[in-house]
């Protein structure tokens, strides 16, 4: 009788184990999950247009579908590593006051109408092969998604962008 406990036992302490990991899991998609008014990111590899100047730019389209306005903060490095180790993401930090999410860690600072799509051209430190972008996006409810994409000379837009040179004039 209690060699048939313990295997019963067993297999009952690791289905609870199971179901309280699946339970957190959920929890953390629902929390990081993306929603139907979430702004949506995409890059380009530029020349900058200058004949002096080596680097390229990147230009960021940023889709805001929401009906209040985001404020952006873009900022691009070098990627030494390969994508396939590194293929970027969205996060959602639950610390939110760290220095490496302040308005100053980020190289081009904006912000996007409602219902609207804008343009960022963010400058690259040094020449690479590829970069990472990395956009912060402060949304409506005091929510942050960090939008981490690999661009290379293949990436493009995905978003379609009105220039926005003459948005505050009706």
């Amino acid at each position: 009788m209690g060699t048939l406990l313990l295997p019963l036992g067993l297999t009952c302490g690791l289905s609870v184990l199971a179901l309280a990991g699946l339970g957190w899991l959920v929890r953390v998609g629902y929390r990081q999950g993306d929603r139907p008014l979430d702004a949506r990111v995409s890059a380009s590899l530029r020349d900058a247009g200058q004949p002096d100047e080596p680097r390229p730019v990147i230009i960021a389209a940023v889709d805001n579908p929401s009906g209040t306005a985001v404020m952006v903060g873009l900022a691009a490095r070098p990627s030494r590593i390969p994508a396939l180790l590194s293929p970027g993401g969205i996060s959602v930090p639950a610390l939110t006051s760290r220095r490496g999410l302040r308005a100053s860690a980020y190289d081009t600072v904006g912000v996007v109408p409602a219902r609207g799509t804008a343009r960022f051209t963010v400058p690259v430190t040094t020449t690479g092969r590829r970069y990472r972008l990395v956009a912060a996006i402060g949304q409506s409810g005091g929510r942050l998604r960090l939008h981490r994409i690999l661009v290379d000379s293949r990436s493009r837009l995905r978003h379609r962008a009105r220039d926005l040179a003459d948005w505050g004039s009706v």
